[in-house]
């Protein structure tokens, strides 16, 4: 968890290695079975995209594009949806090239 950039909206950003493979995990609890749309908050302060594959479960899943925002102190969103299962449910993001992944501040669901 890093906090040297300014906007994020918690006590701070996840950060990744710069490498193919890094990533986070969030763990999310649905009352019910059924899709859901996701939210990932996020700054990329470079011009290239830094897509990240999105699993749910551990199930193969899809890559989603986080292109660039102009500055990492430069916040949007990215909108998804994913079938959860009723319970717990783990959602992992994973860089797919060698930049790595965005700043992320937030996952919504």
């Amino acid at each position: 968890m890093e906090s040297n950039h300014a906007g994020y909206t918690g006590s701070g950003f996840v950060n990744g290695d710069n490498v193919v493979g890094s990533g986070v995990e969030f763990g999310v609890t649905a009352a019910a079975a059924g899709p859901a749309t996701v939210v990932v908050r996020f700054a990329n302060g470079t011009t290239a995209d830094r897509p990240m594959s999105v699993s749910l479960n551990g199930a193969a899943g899809f890559t989603q594009s986080f292109p660039g925002t102009g500055a990492w102190t430069t916040w949007t969103t990215v909108t998804f949806t994913l079938n959860l299962v009723a319970g717990s449910n783990t959602i992992r993001l994973t860089a797919t090239t060698a930049g790595g992944g965005p700043n992320l501040d937030r996952l919504t669901v």
